[in-house]
């Protein structure tokens, strides 16, 4: 009687086709795009936040230049002709 055993053969557990890794490579670039996308947006939408502040900082009279004295004029005496 011949024994009842299985013979194994490697099987690979994944099998990625190269159409399926192209597929991957567009997936991960266009993730890629979003994510830089995001952080370019939200740079934007924080120094669009902080010149409202300020802005409305102005507006409410909360922030007001200060003027520095001009130096005094200078007196030219002019000679006088004899």
């Amino acid at each position: 009687m011949e024994s009842a055993v299985p013979t194994t053969t490697a099987m690979p557990i994944a099998r990625i086709t190269t159409q399926g890794l192209a597929a991957i490579a567009l997936l991960v670039a266009a993730l890629w795009t979003c994510i830089l996308a995001e952080n370019s947006i939200n740079r934007s939408a924080a120094l669009l936040r902080v010149s409202s502040l300020h802005e409305l900082q102005l507006l409410r009279g909360g922030l007001r230049k200060v003027h520095t004295p001009s130096a005094p004029p200078m007196i030219v005496e002019h000679q006088r002709r004899a």
